[in-house]
């Protein structure tokens, strides 16, 4: 049986851009999707799995994918190597989601700048993302890895529901989905690589600052030589950040 659903975009929803491919970035502003999406025809039986990679990086961008696959499948996925993508070895995360990708499966991903982060509250923008996917891969079931605390997962599958038009019934909003449902470890994944590239792309034009996080003792280094030698932050940088503020610290930098 095919159903059909007519998704109307909630206002501010972010475009989905093309995947960085050999490490190119695209373009990485967050822009309305069409006004006016066609009246798309779901299998009774897809699942939309959506995950994010960069939520705590201070440098490089935000990037949430999702993976649509059909419900029979999805033990495929796990046998592809579908997991949590943190569990996975950076060098085995694109062969992995290029195999998915082979096994049928289809995947988007919204990237947002860290100049949109510093403007907007993050769950607001995983929000705008999870509606853009639903909107452009239309499934019976979506699968989301929680964004917010536990006490806030009604509301966000509420406005999930009401901006993209899917019955709240069929959003799952879940801790730790990434490692426990195979299509939201395999969006998982497809996060992280284009995120991979995206950043692959910045280290090229800015210089090597690792992978972003905080964490890093690259990433600290990086902001102080860059902060010592322009008086200025880099326009990848999450300017808001506790990390980044207590650098600008003048003591810091004597």
């Amino acid at each position: 049986m095919v159903r059909s659903h007519r998704r109307v975009p909630g206002r501010g929803a972010p475009r989905v851009p093309p995947q960085a491919a050999g490490g190119r970035a695209g373009s990485c502003d967050l822009v309305a999707v069409a006004a006016q999406p066609p009246v798309l025809a779901v299998s009774a039986a897809t699942v939309l799995g959506i995950d994010e990679a960069g939520r705590g990086a201070v440098l490089g961008p935000l990037v949430v994918a999702g993976i649509l696959v059909k419900e029979e499948r999805l033990p495929e996925l796990r046998k592809l190597g579908a997991r949590d993508s943190k569990l996975v070895p950076r060098e085995g995360r694109l062969a992995t989601v290029r195999a998915i990708a082979r096994s049928g499966a289809r995947g988007r991903a919204v990237v947002i700048p860290a100049s949109a982060v510093d403007r907007e509250n993050l769950t607001s923008l995983e929000l705008a993302a999870a509606v853009a996917l639903v909107l452009a891969l239309p499934a019976i079931e979506v699968v989301v890895d929680t964004p917010v605390g536990p006490r806030a997962i009604p509301q966000f599958a509420s406005a999930l529901s009401t901006r993209s038009g899917l019955p709240c019934a069929a959003i799952s909003v879940l801790p730790r989905a990434d490692r426990d449902h195979p299509a939201v470890a395999a969006a998982s994944l497809l996060a992280k690589v284009v995120r991979d590239g995206y950043v692959l792309a910045l280290r090229r034009q800015f210089g090597d600052f690792g992978w972003g996080y905080p964490s890093e003792p690259r990433v600290r280094d990086y902001l102080v030589s860059w902060l010592t030698e322009r008086g200025t932050l880099p326009p990848i940088c999450r300017t808001r950040w506790k990390c980044v503020q207590d650098l600008l610290s003048p003591r810091l930098l004597e």
